[in-house]
């Protein structure tokens, strides 16, 4: 699975018109940037591109004909339009592609909960954040109600790690990225 930087960038462009608030836009964006993450942490390197679009595809609301018309392979599109990891063969291997797909849905939501859980914090930040306070987070269902707790514990089984262990790289792949989600703004046209 390969994705251009081109198609990454068409993507990119796309889901920043079709999504008009910043918050929505922000939170596509530190989608994709802990997507790229993670395809980094995963010896994926070369297909990091292709796993920050999955990110972005993921949190647009553009359709998979729209997503495939811009380069989007249909099998990706698949996989980031999905509803839950639960839709996903438990028992095949654990391949680029399951992985993209896992995570993709997996992070949209845990990703949401670091952020939700930051905050809260007095800095707003993730900075020195522990996994406990996410945890914490975790339990308290009336806490970002939005977040689907059982996709994020599916995820983990799914990838064969310990709940903690996927909050704490999660943790690192939101604070690699703060910084450049805080400041991204709108593009005037």
């Amino acid at each position: 699975m390969f994705v251009s930087s081109v198609v990454y960038g068409k993507i990119y462009d796309m889901v920043q018109t079709a999504l008009p608030e910043p918050e929505e836009w922000r939170h596509a964006l530190m989608l994709a940037c802990v997507m790229r993450w993670f395809a980094e942490f995963r010896g994926f390197s070369e297909a990091a591109d292709l796993w920050a679009a999955a990110g972005l595809a993921r949190r647009s609301g553009l359709d998979g004909k729209t997503l495939c018309k811009a380069g989007m392979d249909e099998d990706v599109v698949r996989l980031v339009l999905r509803e839950n990891v639960a839709d996903a063969d438990a028992q095949a291997p654990l391949t680029a592609e399951a992985q993209l797909g896992c995570l993709v849905v997996t992070l949209d939501h845990l990703s949401a909960l670091v952020v939700a859980s930051a905050v809260n914090r007095p800095k707003g930040s993730v900075k020195d954040m522990k996994v406990s306070a996410v945890q914490k987070k975790f339990k308290d269902s009336k806490f970002a109600p939005e977040v689907n707790r059982m996709t994020i514990l599916q995820g983990a089984r799914r990838m064969r790690w310990e709940i903690g262990d996927l909050t704490s790289k999660t943790i690192k792949a939101v604070l690699a990225c703060e910084e450049e989600v805080r400041g991204a703004g709108r593009k005037i046209a």
